[in-house]
Formats: structure tokens, sequence, C-alpha cells
């Protein structure tokens, strides 16, 4: 399954929730979510994490009822909803992360112009990619 995935670097002065709803719009059937700055580093570990949401989702075996919080749950590494919101979700007045995955080419918005750079995934990156597929052998 062929999945895209951008992330936009975004500053205290965005808000989060309206650029959620922007690039939703933009992308109808993607999965967006934002996410403190620094939690991914590469958008090839957010296409793999993505991945995993849309296979879940296709099995019917998603960690959340929404793929967004699923793709939320991977990015923290735990299948509590509060904690992945308490580590990793992006907080108002903070710097964050904007993420989008779909199967189909994904369309940006204005405002959104600098994105996330694509780079080989590291060590902590596939522990990152194993610890997320595992969370569906923890949660059953």
């Amino acid at each position: 399954m062929k999945v895209h995935a951008k992330a936009y670097p975004c500053g205290t002065e965005q808000r989060h929730e309206e650029l959620k709803a922007r690039l939703a719009a933009a992308n109808p059937g993607s999965v967006v979510q934002a996410v403190q700055d620094g939690s991914i580093t590469n958008v090839t570990l957010v296409e793999m994490l993505a991945a995993q949401t849309f296979q879940a989702e296709k099995s019917g075996t998603l960690l959340a009822k929404k793929p967004e919080v699923d793709l939320l749950l991977r990015i923290a590494g735990t299948t509590q909803i509060a904690k992945a919101i308490r580590e990793r979700g992006a907080k108002a007045g903070e710097s964050f992360l904007l993420i989008v995955a779909s199967r189909s080419e994904i369309i940006g918005t204005p405002g959104l112009l600098r994105e996330l750079p694509r780079s080989q995934l590291s060590n902590g990156d596939l522990a990152r990619i194993e610890r997320a597929a595992l969370l569906d052998v923890a949660r059953g």
C-alpha cells in the first residue's frame, strides 16, 4: 500500500486546530494530526507509522475509534490516549508539527511553506516503527 505523507513545522503564532481543518478539507480521506514540535524529524517515519494506521483501519483493528487518534498513539508509542495527548499532542501557544497522511497525493494549504525533510530511517526510527506495530499486540 502506497502512503503519501507530509509534515509541516508550524510556529507558535499558528493555531493547530484551524490548520488541521484546512488541511483535512483540502485532502479528503486523509489523516491529519498535530503533534509537539520535535516529536518526529523525518517524514519517512510518518509514512511508515501512517501505513500501520491505514492497514489497521482496513482490517478493523485501529487502536482507537478514529485513525487520527490511532496515528497519535503510534507516534507516542502507547495505547493510552491521555498519555499520548500529554506526551506528544500539540499544545496551544507552542510550536507544533502538522502531519497529513493519505493513500493519494497530498495538497498543501497556504501558510504551510516549509516541509519536514525526508531521510533514511535511523535505528531509533526503526525501533519506533516496531514499537508502534507491537501496540496492536499489546491491545489485543
